[in-house]
Order: structure tokens, then C-alpha cells, then sequence
């Protein structure tokens, strides 16, 4: 088994089809399609099965790209880490982080980051961290920030707590309510309902979603008349700043550009609580000196964010 090997399934898995593997490569289909049957020969399985529009992993298929991806990553990483620690500052890295901690992290972290690494790929993508736990495993992606619980016993990931974290109900500037006290006065209110997570399992859900049902019950009131349900905490903001409509997000949201002034927290109402915002990591594979810089900014931001 070779290298190229490796490289070729994974970039028919990636492409679909053998002839768009070869074009992203840059190596004749025939080689494409020699270097598959050898290493379906050496597996004495088929890694790949034929389809209208091109080609699909099998069961096995599935099976060994997973293992081929990690050994991929830690490759790339491997080289990447012997050049960085040459001087040199090209490279990747790849991070996971939940909209609130991009909000309240990445202005701080990625001028510092460009200051060191001009020349870098920097990966970024909007994510829980039950959705980002595979990628982080294969290596695909260095670490996460976001909410988390900090006494999670996750396996092979190590764990930190940044900071707290805390929500507030929210609604637009001069909204006719912004003076309530407590829940009970917005009991006529109508809502939106953000339901950031894609996932339908429990744990997920802990950390990802916002249940309003939940937050009222919690001081003995009935559900809130919720009207809207919004996927992206981007819509969510965007229904409330131009209607009466109300929402529960986490505070960071007050700092969003885009509506910074335009929506305010109901501070009259006490702060609601959030789970805290961690940062994740493989606990048995070391960061690129790269991603390790990444990662100490974080831990610096995080710093101004709690105070």
C-alpha cells in the first residue's frame, strides 16, 4: 500500500467520480483507476461501487477512508510541523467555533495570527461541538470553541473551560417591553424560538439549543407563544430587529456589527444561564506549532472576553 494509494480513494471519495478526482489531482483517470484496483486487490474487497453519475463508497469503503483520512491529516501534519518549526509559515490549520465565540474571539485572534502567519490556510467552520467531534478525531480539524460542559468526560479529547457564559432575553431597540422585570410581564409576547442545532440527539441539544419552555418553567410560568423557529442565530436576530418579536441568545450577540445598536438585552430581567464556552482538542496527537499559536490566542482572548 503506498501513499498514492491513499491519496487517490480519498479524492474519489471526496469527488465522486474517478474523472473528477483525476482533473483535482492532476493525473490521468486510467492511473486513478489502476490505483484503486491494486489496493481493492490487496484489501480483497471493493472500497467502491458504480452509480449514474459516477461512484460511492461501500461499506467497506466507508470503513477504510475513515482510517485513510487520519492518516492523511497526521501526514500533512507532520510536514507541516517540520517546516513551521524551520521558520517557515505556510500551513494549515482548522478550527470549529460556535457563533458566540466567533463573535466575542476572532477579532482579537486572527490579526495577531496573521501578524505570525501571513502566508497560512486558516480553516474556520460555524459549529457545535458534537457535530465537529469526528472531524477533530480524523484530523480534519485542529480543535473547537464553543459551549460545552467542562466536566464532560469526553474520550480522547482534553477539555478547558474559557469562561462563562450567560443569555438574555432580547428584542429591539425602543421595544414597547424593554423596561419588564421579570418573565411574568412578557407573558403576551410573541417569540422566536432559535433552534441552532442540527442534531437530534439529547446531548447535543443540551448545548446547542435554547428551549423557552424550559426558561419560563423554570420560574413556575407557562411556555411563551413562540411563532417563529429559526435554524441560524443570523435569522433569529434579523426577525427581532424590525418587529416586537422577542428571542433568548447568548450576550455575545450584542456585539454583532450587523445589529450592534439595534438590539438590546432586556437588563431589567436577570441574565439567564448558558453553558460555558470550552475549547476541545485531541488529547493524544500534538497541535502544529501552528494551531498550538492558534490556540494560545484563544486562551488570550478568552481572557479579555471573561473579564
Amino acid at each position: 500500500m503506498k501513499l498514492s494509494h491513499l491519496r487517490d480513494i480519498l479524492a474519489v471519495s471526496e469527488h465522486g467520480s474517478l474523472r473528477a478526482a483525476g482533473r483535482h489531482l492532476g493525473v490521468a483517470q486510467p492511473a486513478i483507476t489502476r490505483s484503486i484496483r491494486e489496493i481493492e486487490q490487496e484489501l480483497g474487497v471493493p472500497l467502491f461501487e458504480r452509480h449514474a453519475k459516477g461512484v460511492r463508497l461501500t461499506r467497506m469503503g466507508e470503513v477504510f477512508v475513515r482510517r485513510a483520512t487520519t492518516v492523511e491529516s497526521e501526514l500533512r501534519r507532520a510536514r507541516e510541523e517540520i517546516d513551521q518549526l524551520r521558520g517557515a509559515t505556510t500551513g494549515q490549520v482548522s478550527v470549529a467555533l460556535s457563533t458566540a465565540s466567533s463573535i466575542a474571539l476572532m477579532p482579537q485572534i486572527m490579526p495577531a495570527f496573521r501578524r505570525r502567519y501571513p502566508d497560512a490556510l486558516v480553516k474556520i467552520s460555524e459549529s457545535f461541538f458534537h457535530a465537529a467531534e469526528t472531524d477533530i478525531l480524523d484530523g480534519r480539524t485542529d480543535f473547537y470553541v464553543g459551549p460545552l460542559d467542562p466536566a464532560a468526560s469526553v474520550a480522547k479529547f482534553a477539555i478547558e473551560k474559557l469562561y462563562d457564559n450567560g443569555r438574555f432575553v432580547m428584542g429591539r431597540r425602543g421595544h414597547p417591553l424593554a423596561d419588564a422585570a421579570s418573565l411574568a410581564d412578557l407573558a403576551d409576547a410573541r417569540w422566536v424560538s432559535p433552534t441552532l442545532s442540527t442534531l437530534n440527539s439529547d446531548e447535543a441539544m443540551r448545548y446547542a439549543d435554547i428551549d423557552l419552555d424550559d426558561i419560563f418553567a423554570a420560574v413556575g410560568l407557562p411556555g411563551p407563544r413562540v411563532i417563529v423557529h429559526a435554524r441560524s442565530a443570523l435569522i433569529v436576530m434579523l426577525a427581532i430587529v424590525d418587529s416586537d418579536l422577542l428571542t433568548v441568545l447568548p450576550q455575545q450577540w450584542l456585539d454583532f456589527p450587523a445589529t450592534a445598536g439595534r438590539v438590546v438585552a432586556f437588563t431589567s430581567i436577570p441574565q439567564l444561564p448558558a453553558p460555558a464556552i470550552c475549547v476541545a482538542r485531541r488529547l493524544d496527537v500534538p497541535l502544529t506549532p501552528m494551531a498550538e499559536y492558534l490556540y494560545d490566542l484563544v486562551h488570550r482572548a478568552a481572557g479579555y472576553a471573561k473579564r
